[in-house]
């Protein structure tokens, strides 16, 4: 089981990361190349690998 995070951009574009323990919230965003404010929405998914 693993977990991603879905973040649903101003622009209505979304980008998809996998929550790796450790990682801070600023070190996720560096990695997607987005900035706090280009965020509207972030989820939290619980992605089951046995599907």
């Amino acid at each position: 089981m693993s977990y991603i995070r879905i973040y649903t951009l101003r622009d209505g574009t979304k980008r998809k990361i996998k929550v790796e323990e450790g990682m801070t919230f600023q070190e996720e965003l560096k990695k997607l190349g987005i900035t706090e404010s280009d965020i509207f929405q972030m989820q939290l998914v619980i992605q089951d690998d046995k599907i």
